[in-house]
């Protein structure tokens, strides 16, 4: 066995606690981290984050499962549309320069990550045990461009469902930040299938250390979950990606504009 990326299992666990307790999908930081520290090129980081994801949130999503903090029926009503985004995001990630990519990451997580600290400061936050199901329903379209967004840059169902399940769906935090993890990991078995079997682009030297990391992490996080603020979860995740999607718009914008 060769033990070269045996410091991506500490790494790894600590995400899956961070991204697991608060709702945010982990690949957020494993890409960048695989992309500038570990010097993949960004297809692989991308693809070997959600590879890495998948386990976590799976691993996430079982234990939320047991503890019965899922709305099954709201994340399975919105699935189908994010399948057909992740169909759509698919696409655009073989097609599209890598450099654009980059810059999309970017934009992408930033906007995010900026979105969900603004409600922390605003304290939006939701309380109900049940979704509205008709409200969410209006929302459908969303839940594709996150589909879309996941596929392409390995983030977007997570970090778009939690709020629409915390504020269009008046789902109480934690219960949205657990039904945002199980329909990330839906997503992401999904599209770990896709480049598993058809683009091959997963890395599984580094994926033995971060997939045991993340299945450790994933049920570590989803017990702390219950005991920690809501509004430290949102806060602390959210600056950390707000940082990850300005590099990357700095990198990449230097790139293509430069």
């Amino acid at each position: 066995m060769d033990w070269t990326y045996w410091y991506v299992f500490p790494y790894a666990v600590f995400v899956a606690i961070t991204a697991n307790a608060s709702g945010f999908s982990g690949a957020v930081l494993f890409q960048p981290f695989f992309n500038f520290v570990l010097g993949l090129p960004i297809g692989q980081s991308v693809a070997t984050g959600i590879a890495t994801e998948t386990i976590g949130m799976s691993s996430g999503a079982s234990r939320y499962f047991l503890m019965k903090q899922i709305d099954r029926k709201a994340a399975l009503m919105m699935l189908p549309a994010v399948i057909v985004g992740i169909v759509v995001g698919i696409y655009i990630f073989v097609n599209i320069p890598k450099d654009w990519l980059r810059l999309i990451v970017g934009v992408v997580v930033g906007t995010l990550a900026a979105y969900q600290l603004w409600r922390s400061a605003k304290k939006i936050f939701g309380i109900q045990e049940v979704s509205d199901y008709v409200e969410l329903k209006k929302w459908m379209w969303l839940s594709a461009i996150a589909g879309a967004s996941s596929a392409c840059t390995a983030t977007g169902v997570a970090e778009m469902h939690q709020p629409l399940f915390e504020e269009k769906g008046k789902l109480a935090t934690k219960k949205a930040n657990a039904t945002a993890v199980f329909i990330e990991a839906l997503a992401d078995i999904t599209i770990t299938l896709f480049n598993l079997f058809v683009l091959k682009n997963i890395r599984f030297d580094i994926l033995i250390f971060s997939a045991t990391g993340v299945l450790i992490g994933g049920q570590i996080g989803a017990l702390v979950s219950s005991r920690l603020p809501d509004r430290l979860l949102k806060t602390v995740f959210g600056v950390a990606v707000l940082f990850i999607g300005i590099v990357y718009i700095f990198t990449a914008s230097k790139k293509l504009f430069f």
